[in-house]
């Protein structure tokens, strides 16, 4: 093998790199800074769990005269958007699915079409403005859904309108497709 001084700059640039990478690597390596579980406790101890603030409601009520088995039980979903031009809303509402059987969902506003799913304890609501009107749509407290069950057991029920559950939410979108949060609440019904 010859001594070609080109071949002696370039091991000595290949030396040069290699113990930089090598030099680096054991910085890196002696600074990374490990969390000991007494100062990971303390940093996750410090969370405060916080609410979204609300704007308007989405409010359930008993529009049933007589709550009897086997007998329609009809409610009413009372919305008051605060304002806000809403183009959409998703509702969810838990219910006891053993007692009370979910029938259907309508709505009372000609200019919204909704869509219900039902899943184990809940139900979840979307509410969908059609292309058929374009005045402005701002709830002012009315009954926009017609929701009805039909009661199987006597007994005392609970329904509630839940802000969350799981990844479902129950939300106003306006017309600048902004996500509003309504404030929710729970009734109930004793079926004879």
């Amino acid at each position: 093998m010859e001594n070609n001084p080109k071949n002696n700059i370039f091991v000595y640039i290949l030396v040069i790199f290699f113990a930089v990478f090598v030099g680096s690597g054991v910085f890196l390596m002696m600074n990374n800074k490990k969390i000991n579980n007494k100062e990971q406790a303390a940093t996750t101890s410090n969370v405060i769990p916080t609410t979204m603030p609300t704007k308007g409601f989405i409010n359930l009520k008993n529009n049933s005269t007589i709550n009897k088995v086997n007998n329609p039980l009809n409610l009413g979903l009372a919305v008051e958007s605060n304002g806000e031009n809403v183009t959409a809303f998703d509702v969810v509402v838990s219910y006891d699915p053993v007692s009370v059987a979910f029938v259907k969902a309508d709505s009372s506003d000609k200019n919204f079409k909704v869509y219900s799913y039902k899943k184990d304890n809940r139900l979840t609501l979307t509410v969908v403005k059609t292309g058929l009107s374009s005045n402005p749509s701002v709830f002012k407290g009315e009954e926009i859904i017609k929701l009805v069950f039909n009661p199987k057991t006597k007994g005392n029920f609970s329904f509630k309108v839940l802000d969350s559950f799981e990844k479902e939410t129950t939300k106003f979108v306006n017309e600048k497709t902004e996500i509003i949060y309504p404030g929710v609440n729970e009734i109930k019904i004793t079926v004879n």
